[in-house]
């Protein structure tokens, strides 16, 4: 039981450091870059911020 309870927290701190570096990017984007602010704009930094966790889960270094 508390393999699956670690794997939970494992998974959920993955979605939560997603959506912060999607957070950042978001505010990267509608602030220094002035791209106006919409919905596709903030699923597209999510999926962002998702494969950058991704790509440093998978890192072979």
């Amino acid at each position: 039981m508390k393999e699956l309870l670690a794997e939970i927290a494992l998974r959920a701190a993955k979605v939560v450091a997603a959506a912060l570096l999607g957070l950042v990017i978001y505010w990267l984007m509608t602030g220094p870059f002035g791209v106006t602010g919409s919905a596709q704009l903030a699923l597209e930094a999510f999926i962002a911020g998702a494969v950058v966790v991704l790509l440093f889960e998978s890192s072979p270094i």
